[in-house]
């Protein structure tokens, strides 16, 4: 909702929020849909489904203007190359470690390989969902210390 409403603001031209304040305004919604994820019902996954994957590419749109905001253009390729490095690494990252916990998960529910449920999935939903809210306490951090530069900047 906050995304909806921060998109509105923008087009229609009543505020101005930098753009560490937008990562952040995208970083909440994520958050909440992996924990949304929790629960059992098909509407719950598909809007947490849809939430995720519009911030995500909200994120990954913000992340490399932000980045020639933040450090400049002179190392531009250098910077734009690390940023969009981590799209891939925390892909691998985070299905590994998804993998790793579901395998874990299957004491219970496991049968020849499969573990079938939501129990199986539940800690990573929880994991994911954690470190997203990780990431939000980190984007509050980068707008709150580069509000003074934004300011200026307007």
């Amino acid at each position: 909702m906050s995304f909806f409403l921060l998109t509105w603001l923008i087009f229609r031209g009543k505020g101005r929020i930098s753009r560490p304040g937008s990562l952040l305004a995208v970083m909440v919604p994520t958050s909440g849909a992996f924990f949304l994820l929790l629960n059992r019902t098909d509407l719950a996954l598909y809007v947490s489904s849809a939430v995720i994957g519009v911030c995500t590419g909200a994120i990954t749109s913000i992340a490399v203007s932000t980045t020639t905001e933040l450090f400049g253009t002179k190392h531009f390729s250098v910077n734009h190359n690390v940023v969009v490095a981590n799209i891939p690494m925390g892909s691998f990252i985070f299905g590994y470690s998804a993998a790793l916990v579901y395998r874990g998960e299957g004491h219970g529910s496991y049968e020849q390989g499969q573990c079938m449920g939501m129990e199986c999935y539940r800690n990573t939903f929880i994991i994911w969902g954690s470190l997203c809210f990780f990431g939000t306490l980190l984007a509050l951090v980068l707008h709150v210390r580069t509000r003074k530069f934004y300011s200026q900047k307007q």
